[in-house]
């Protein structure tokens, strides 16, 4: 059985496509599996599609062990993702290094994260479970014309499996070290006369892996709980209406935690490092997330002589607490919580087309969110914590369109516009509440007072009239942003199963606000511009030895103005515009060499810098590197497989990822920096008709790898670190029917 992805039927060969809730295993097929996309919001071969895209179906998901979103990473060159605390709290994605650091809950990414075809503003919803998955698609790129919303660097998608004509289903368990419990299933079929349904659940729940040397239970853990249902009505063979409801919880997860280090031998309070073990330390306040995402949403498609009509509506809503320990050490000088309330409704409008020798499509959006949001930062040391209460309701319309017209058999022109209408409105109330010396004795212990002030507010309120904490009342800020995205470029089909293609594409996010922390940030400053980005790109998708190898490569050049970057300036993540240019390429190669072997190799480079970054001393410095992207990234999957009797297969699967060194911050620091790692996974499995039983691993070698940093040490003499998990084994056995 091949296990990679093929989407060209070279030379007439035929190709039959899998199904993970079906068929199991397609014996004696030494070629790669078809794959369809929809890259250009309509099907298409991967190999047809002139986009730097990787793909993955749900069987592979499954059989590289993503259980995250943030573990696509693990297999798509260019694609690096992170949570800033290790506990998916806010995920970080960046493809060919466009991404946002900003931990904030109200920002809204640069990669972009869609869901059947829906946005997904929060950052705080992005790292969601994936479970009952049909495919991953992940476009690098601005797509700033179908996909729009501040797809400016690229997009994932992920695309769930659907209600089917036959009666279906499977039960998913998965047991792992840490106590981990993983419970998937979905049924689906027909409920009466053209009215088929789908209804997929998964329950997760594991212990911490970040030992704590303190009181209490291991931190990181897991308490997870998703479901989705779906109606699918059929009105003749012309329409469909398509109903689905979703929630995904997490469930008072510990986390909200990080290895801890003092550069200099201690901190600001004379405490040195005690724990330097990578997920181990002391903290004096159990982290916590508390996670509930739901929504609903309606796709009507409707096929007409002339075009077709896509309307998809949808609502979505999601409440947030969010706890951590920020000093990461035993003694209680310095805390963090946050709150978000957010609702987010969309809907689009799209007809497309096509003609003899033209394919068209054009379509409204329209997006609003609004959210309701709370940070504090609890300095009892200082006597006094800052308190934001803020409001962001952002208001955006687009309308665009796209053409592709064959000018020859063999050269095709794509052209594509939009244009994007955002007004923000800002209201933020910061303020200092004051802490007696006494008060917090007592309710941080009485080693929590530090060198500040101590009793009252003066120390924070010393830093000046102009910031924002000592401006009386609510403040107000608004703005509004328009501009254009578009797309110019020529396909070249060489031969039949190699594709050239060459362009230029224009994408758009517009400006926003910072909320600051601490409450130490002038008023003028509390507003960045839109970035834009325009990318020069040529590529090619090629397939060799009857289909037996894939191999596709892309090169780009980006031109940024006045990019989003992200700078930590004492306890305020804070969002500066500078001008950024980034090179760099990417390539994927698939081989089937003979019947029962799978390989993947991916490589993606990259030369990323931010110009002109002033530092808070007021030098301003000629190039930084960007943020989340590292020089080299690399991935690589061997995988054998045996066909056995009665249609039976046992394999063996190896696959791991390298991401080189990185910066977390617009101003370069080591301490803000994460090294280069490799890590590596195996799994065996054995797969019938109806059963798939395996043994895994993940982090083979217990590799000691960080993720993230912050640095803290101008401030407080600390830096914080957060590391991946440790080798994580388990076994796992799915029954299909």
């Amino acid at each position: 059985m091949s296990f990679l992805t093929k989407t060209r039927k070279p030379l007439g060969l035929a190709i039959a496509a899998l199904s993970a809730a079906g068929m199991a295993t397609q014996l004696n097929a030494a070629i790669l599996e078809e794959v369809v996309v929809t890259a250009q919001k309509r099907e298409q071969n991967l190999q047809d599609v002139g986009v730097s895209v990787s793909a993955f179906t749900g069987k592979q998901t499954r059989a590289l062990g993503w259980n995250n979103s943030e573990d696509i990473a693990a297999q798509t060159p260019g694609l690096v993702t992170a949570s800033f605390a290790g506990d998916s709290t806010v995920s970080i994605f960046s493809v060919r290094g466009v991404g946002q650091n900003d931990f904030a809950d109200h920002q809204e990414a640069p990669t972009a994260m869609y869901i059947d075809g829906v946005y997904i503003a929060s950052t705080g919803a992005a790292g969601f479970q994936m479970f009952d998955v049909e495919r991953v698609e992940v476009l690098r790129g601005p797509q700033g014309t179908l996909f729009g919303r501040n797809a400016t660097g690229g997009l994932m998608h992920i695309i769930n499996k659907k209600p089917t004509e036959e009666f279906e289903g499977y039960v998913d368990v998965t047991l792992g070290d840490f106590d981990q419990r993983r419970f998937e299933a979905a049924v689906s079929g027909p409920l009466a006369e053209n009215v088929l349904g789908r209804l997929s659940v998964l329950q997760e729940s594991a212990d911490g892996y970040f030992e704590n040397k303190g009181a209490g239970d291991d931190l990181r853990s897991r308490d997870y709980m998703s479901w989705r249902g779906q109606l699918e009505f059929r009105a003749g063979d012309n329409a469909t209406v398509n109903w689905s409801a979703w929630q995904n919880v997490t469930d008072h997860a510990t986390g909200g935690i990080y290895d801890r280090i003092t550069p200099s031998g201690v901190d600001y309070t004379g405490r040195g490092n005690d724990y330097p073990k990578a997920n181990e330390g002391a903290p004096d306040v159990e982290g916590e997330v508390d996670k509930d995402s739901h929504g609903i949403m309606q796709t009507v498609v409707i096929d007409t002589k002339a075009f077709t009509v896509t309307s998809i509506t949808d609502f979505q809503k999601i409440d947030k607490y969010y706890l951590e320990d920020s000093d990461g050490g035993p003694d209680a000088y310095l805390w963090y919580d946050a709150a978000a309330d957010v609702e987010q409704f969309s809907q689009e409008l799209r007809l497309n087309g096509e003609s003899e020798g033209l394919k068209w499509q054009a379509g409204l959006y329209y997006l609003n969110i609004d959210g309701v949001y709370s940070s504090q930062i609890n300095i009892p040391s200082f006597g006094g914590n800052p308190k934001n209460d803020y409001t962001l309701s952002t208001e955006s319309y687009s309308i665009f369109g796209q053409i592709e017209y064959d000018l020859t058999d063999s050269l095709l022109l794509t052209a594509g516009l939009r244009w994007t209408d955002d007004e923000k409105e800002f209201d933020i109330t910061s303020q200092c509440l004051e802490t007696t010396l006494q008060a917090a004795k007592d309710v941080f212990g009485p080693n929590s007072v530090g060198p500040g002030t101590g009793v009252d507010c003066a120390y924070l309120e010393s830093f000046g009239a102009d910031v924002v904490l000592t401006l009386p009342g609510e403040q107000n800020f608004e703005r509004h942003d328009e501009d254009y995205s578009g797309k110019l470029q020529l396909d070249y089909r060489m031969v039949d199963d190699v594709l050239l293609y060459a362009g230029v594409s224009r994408g758009m996010k517009g400006g926003g606000f910072t909320a600051p922390l601490d409450g130490l940030l002038a008023e003028p400053a509390m507003s960045y511009e839109p970035e834009i980005l325009t990318s020069y790109e040529i590529g090619i998708k090629s397939e060799w030895w009857d289909g037996k190898v894939r191999l596709n490569a892309s090169a780009f050049q980006y031109d940024y103005e006045d990019y989003q970057g992200f700078v930590f300036v004492g306890l305020t993540s804070v969002v500066v515009n500078n001008d950024a240019t980034v090179t760099g390429g990417e390539i994927e190669l698939y081989v089937s060499p003979s019947e029962g072997w799978d390989i993947s190799l991916g490589v993606a480079i990259l030369d990323a810098e931010v110009e002109d970054v002033t530092f808070r001393d007021g030098v301003t410095v000629e190039d930084q590197d960007k943020t989340t992207s590292p020089d080299l990234t690399a991935n690589l999957l061997i995988r054998k497989g045996w066909d056995l009797s009665d249609g039976a297969e046992f394999a063996v699967q190896v696959d791991g990822q390298y991401i080189d060194e990185q910066q977390l911050g617009t101003e370069n620091s080591d301490l803000a920096m994460t090294s280069s790692y490799s890590i590596w996974n195996a799994r065996v499995s054995y797969t019938t008709e109806n059963w798939d039983v395996a043994a895994f691993v993940k982090n083979a070698g217990d590799k000691e790898y960080r993720t993230y940093a912050f640095d803290l040490e101008t401030d407080f003499g600390y830096s914080l670190e957060v590391y991946g998990p440790p080798r994580w084994a388990g076994i796992q056995a799915q029954y299909r029917f």
